[in-house]
């Protein structure tokens, strides 16, 4: 019993440094001085496409995805996968949702992201734990992040001029070329 103490005391305090809801690990050299000088994360290959399939005149399947990588410079070999699918008629992003993102296993962040089709307005919440500076009091970041995306978008329409029951009646294709380009953060808070 007295074995059991003694190990509880001497990880109690590893336990109550780390970040409730983040996993620990070891951070890269420079992740501290990075997240709080002025930096920029990659958005790379953001993607949206759009299909309206109707299968008769008068029934519609529609549904919308986006996609992209997100990296942060103080993580550069990490990517943040960040995908959605809607089927919100009829731009299926309306920028009131939040989308969490795929992070690599033991990444010791979350990130999440909102997208308007209609304005092009992409957001980014981003939180991550830097630990290079003193391991048993790491320092939490939370980033938040706004961008009007451009897109070029190409249109693709078929319609069946002989249509007949069990066949598609028409189809709508939207797909946008990629776009990769850096986002400043217009807001930091850091929490130790």
């Amino acid at each position: 019993m007295q074995n059991l103490i003694v190990a509880l005391t001497a990880v109690l305090p590893l336990a109550a440094a780390a970040p409730y809801g983040l996993s620990q690990r070891n951070s890269t050299p420079g992740c501290t001085s990075i997240s709080f000088g002025d930096f920029a994360w990659t958005i790379e290959d953001f993607v949206y496409h759009a299909s309206y399939v109707f299968s008769t005149p008068a029934h519609q399947i529609a549904s919308g995805d986006v996609a992209f990588n997100l990296t942060h410079p103080a993580f550069p070999e990490e990517k943040v996968s960040c995908t959605a699918y809607s089927t919100w008629l009829t731009d299926f992003f309306y920028g009131n949702i939040n989308y969490d993102c795929k992070v690599p296993e033991g990444s010791g962040s979350e990130t999440s992201f909102s997208f308007s089709r209609p304005s092009g307005e992409l957001n980014i919440n981003q939180t991550w734990t830097c630990d290079d500076q003193d391991p048993q009091y790491p320092i939490t970041f939370h980033g938040y992040g706004t961008v009007n995306l451009t897109l070029d978008c190409k249109e693709t329409n078929y319609q069946n001029p002989d249509w007949q029951i069990g066949q598609i009646y028409s189809t709508r294709n939207i797909d946008c070329a990629p776009v990769t380009l850096p986002l400043t953060p217009y807001s930091k808070t850091a929490v130790a």
